[in-house]
């Protein structure tokens, strides 16, 4: 990853935005792509919905990518950042376009979410595709100190202050330094121009909310796939196996010479391992496929 190919991704906005209104009055920005099973992008704190289109192009072949801006986020307007919020957002996006069953793809701080809509609402979905997960198989505690420095870093330094502290661990090591200042330059002015202060500020605060049990994993009852890359700063392979062993359907992947956000280091191995678990899913028998499948 260099600095030419980080400034080439698109994500812009449609001049004729697609807009979903929440019941308590939030506008969410979303867009659809593709054609066959539904597969909904949850957008991390860091990472807006128009960024997927560059991370998701071979997946959209085959599915139909939902992407959409969290509450406090891109072009999704201000609200509540309280954490119930994002699950209620995603049901009522859902609810609105009339998707009755998706896949979930979620990625680091959005993982929560899926996995306690998922537990919420087994009927809904047929899939749980946790990347970089954030999740927890012991307690809460490392996440919530991460969050807490997250947010003095945004409150001594602003937006600049918050890519600084987070930068060095959501990549890779050989990604950091294979690109050097040239990709970590336009890495940087991307962020600014697309979050600010109060934005970033409303998000971390509500994922000090989320919290971690081993019900909450056992309930699952759709298939899930846990994968990261092998650098990742949050979750290794035996955090991942852990996790994997108290959810009922489960499989980890783990992507070489990547950090904690392989779809932009890795983009072709990370739509891979999606699209395979995806069709695996599809195929099984219906008794086999666990609710949804």
């Amino acid at each position: 990853m260099d600095a030419e190919q980080i400034e080439s991704w698109d994500a812009s906005y449609d001049s004729a935005q697609n807009v979903h209104r929440t019941a308590d009055g939030v506008d969410l920005y979303y867009e659809h792509r593709g054609e066959g099973p539904w597969l909904t992008v949850l957008s991390s704190v860091f990472v807006v919905s128009t960024a997927w289109r560059n991370f998701t192009e071979q997946l959209a072949q085959k599915n139909t990518v939902l992407t959409y801006d969290i509450r406090n986020q891109g072009a999704s307007a201000m609200g509540d950042g309280a954490y119930e919020n994002h699950l209620n957002d995603l049901e009522s996006l859902l609810d609105g376009l009339g998707i009755e069953q998706t896949y979930l793809l979620a990625v680091s701080f959005s993982t929560l979410f899926a996995r306690d809509f998922a537990v919420r609402n087994p009927d809904r979905v047929k899939g749980l595709i946790l990347c970089g997960p954030a999740i927890s198989a012991y307690q809460s505690i490392r996440r919530k100190l991460h969050l807490k420095a997250w947010l003095a870093a945004l409150e001594a330094g602003g937006p600049a202050g918050l890519f600084d502290a987070s930068y060095p661990f959501v990549l890779g090591d050989r990604t950091i330094g294979k690109g050097g200042s040239a990709a970590y330059l336009a890495l940087r002015d991307r962020f600014l121009a697309i979050h600010s202060k109060a934005q970033l500020r409303a998000n971390l605060e509500g994922g000090l909310q989320a919290t971690d049990s081993d019900e909450q994993l056992r309930n699952l009852e759709c298939p899930v796939l846990l994968f990261t890359g092998d650098d990742d700063f949050n979750v290794g392979r035996s955090g991942l196996e852990d996790q994997a062993a108290m959810i009922p359907d489960a499989r980890v992947e783990i992507i070489p010479r990547c950090g904690h956000a392989p779809y932009v280091e890795q983009t072709e191995a990370f739509e891979r391992i999606v699209q395979d678990f995806v069709t695996e899913v599809e195929t099984r028998e219906p008794s086999s496929a666990g609710v949804g499948g």
